[in-house]
């Protein structure tokens, strides 16, 4: 039986891609319109797996995944980063100079802002849950005046016409995607751990608590900040770092992260997906 994947979005979306990368293309889907759905599905077994997009090279991180994150208690077991390269789409013989809308995930719409800024600077943006139903949702407008952004891949499903290649800002733009389950994942092949952090309220907390990565040569590869709901002006700390669970470096220095009165919640040990 293979496995089933909770993604946010349909399919020939950027997560439906990414998941076939990790899992293959015989894997099911459960399609969500949001992260939170996602979460649910994996959380309530209705899904073996889920895989969110948790940043991406320009538009930043996702910090509801983040939060997410906080909230349930579920693993990273692996990650994609996927080469995004995003399309305008419309209907079969629309012009691009005709266009006066664009749909598309609002992550999307920034990644392209310059394009649309330049090309389509009268046009209405208009966001929608996901790149791939936008694409869906305008075929059945059959209005050649209005355009989506997303893969090729959506195009080809939904029969639609590309009209311009590689919108977005810059062709370095790729989205990290992790892959989330209820147990840990194995670490024997683990070479990246996620982790929660938070300090006490002393000064220089944050930078001795680094520091014990720093002096045993432990690269962090990631800082994210969140604040703490119900406490202003708290904030735990979101950190990726380029070692196993299983090292002996990165033990002690969780060891001196505990003697540093800091929490610490391991969200899982993983193969790095660079």
């Amino acid at each position: 039986m293979s496995d089933t994947i909770a993604i946010q979005g349909t399919k020939a979306s950027f997560h439906d891609i990414a998941a076939s990368r990790y899992f293959g293309d015989n894997s099911a889907r459960i399609f969500c319109d949001t992260f939170s759905d996602t979460f649910t599905s994996l959380a309530d077994g209705t899904a073996n797996y889920a895989l969110c997009a948790i940043e991406n090279s320009l538009y930043g991180s996702i910090n509801e995944v983040y939060d997410l994150l906080l909230r349930n208690d579920l693993y990273i077991i692996g990650e994609v980063y996927l080469r995004i390269e995003q399309c305008l789409i419309g209907l079969p013989g629309a012009r691009l100079e005709s266009v006066i809308e664009v749909h598309s995930h609002p992550v999307a719409l920034a990644q392209c802002e310059r394009y649309l800024d330049n090309i389509l600077p009268t046009a209405i943006r208009m966001e929608y849950h996901d790149t791939a139903a936008s694409v869906e949702m305008i075929a059945s407008l059959q209005n050649k005046k209005v355009a989506a952004i997303a893969s090729q891949e959506a195009a080809d499903l939904y029969g639609m016409e590309v009209l311009a290649h590689s919108i977005e800002t810059d062709a370095q733009n790729y989205t990290r995607f992790v892959v989330l389950s209820k147990l840990a994942g194995g670490k024997i092949h683990s070479n990246k751990t996620s982790l929660m952090l938070q300090t006490d309220n002393s000064s220089g907390a944050l930078y001795r608590a680094l520091g014990c990565f720093a002096k045993r040569d432990i690269n962090l590869t990631k800082l994210q900040s969140r604040p703490v709901v119900g406490n202003a002006w708290r904030y735990i700390f979101y950190l990726d770092v380029a070692a196993s669970s299983n090292d002996s470096a990165f033990r002690l220095a969780i060891e001196e992260l505990a003697a540093q009165n800091c929490q610490v919640t391991l969200l899982g040990s993983y193969r790095s997906g660079l």
